[in-house]
């Protein structure tokens, strides 16, 4: 049985899980209705204003999976057109842990498995019913009231997506599945664009995403390159 663990305000939810993971062997879920200090990829800040659903839970997994990322992405991606019918051909994924609707940012995933306790730990953040200010607005996201004209329940949505990660487990032993799902819904494919890799920028074509979870990109020069660090900076086409 999960524990569920609720605060009106947190620096942020993975800190919050980590104290309680100390005391508590069950799993956990921990949500927050804002965070001071929520974290992205490479400790990037993740603004998370009051209405927002940004929480961390943790799911046991007897081994880490390279794309376990994108498997997140597809039991959100699913989930999230299940319930709401104006998201169905709109919402794609991004590799590796954003949710894209409309060319705008929804959501993101950030996650790292613990080999000790043989454990993923995941923080998600979604924007459902908070404002997109300016700060916000800047970083081109988009929120489920402003798609749908309603607000959801976080907390409902929060179990489901947790249950989605749950139920479709199955599909972590034949990971075709979901990166073929993922390819279907992916933001930017055939699409050029100026990526970070390892620290170096290059201009490449997205074709899909590999076997491995890593994005397969075709350099100016018509190489096939395995991206499997890095992120998309901008479109150039």
């Amino acid at each position: 049985m999960r524990n569920y663990f609720y605060y009106d305000i947190l620096d942020n939810t993975m800190r919050e899980y980590n104290f309680l993971k100390e005391l508590c062997e069950e799993p956990l879920c921990v949500r927050a209705g804002a965070q001071n200090e929520g974290l992205g990829r490479a400790n990037h800040i993740w603004l998370s204003p009051s209405g927002g659903l940004w929480f961390t839970f943790d799911y046991e997994n007897n081994r880490s999976l390279p794309s376990f990322a994108l498997y997140l992405g597809f039991c959100i991606h699913q989930c999230l057109q299940s319930l709401f019918e104006p998201l169905q051909g709109k919402l794609q994924i991004k590799w590796t842990n954003d949710i894209i609707f409309s060319n705008r940012k929804l959501g993101g995933i950030l996650c790292n498995y613990q080999p000790a306790k043989r454990t993923y730990i995941a923080g998600i953040g979604l924007n459902t019913n908070n404002e997109i200010d300016a700060e916000l607005g800047k970083f081109g996201a988009i929120s489920l009231k402003d798609i749908l004209g309603f607000e959801v329940s976080n907390d409902e949505l929060c179990r489901l997506i947790i249950k989605s990660v749950e139920d479709n487990c199955r599909f972590m032993e034949n990971k075709k599945t979901y990166i073929d799902y993922c390819n279907a819904h992916l933001f930017g494919k055939g699409r050029f664009a100026l990526l970070e890799m390892g620290g170096i920028n290059i201009e490449a074509e997205i074709i899909e995403i590999d076997s491995n979870g890593a994005l397969s990109i075709r350099n100016e020069k018509g190489e096939l390159i395995a991206m499997h660090t890095g992120s998309i900076l901008q479109f150039l086409d």
